[in-house]
């Protein structure tokens, strides 16, 4: 991602609000992962 950001001309912080602003998703997480992380919280 920081080469994305890098590539866009942008901080990682502004080239994640410009994703956001697009509606891209960048974070994918399944399920599973999901509980486990918050099994941890």
């Amino acid at each position: 991602m920081e080469k994305g950001a890098l590539l866009a001309g942008l901080d990682r912080v502004d080239f994640l609000l410009a994703l956001a602003g697009e509606q891209v998703d960048v974070f994918e997480i399944d399920f599973e992962s999901l509980q486990e992380e918050l099994a941890y919280a």
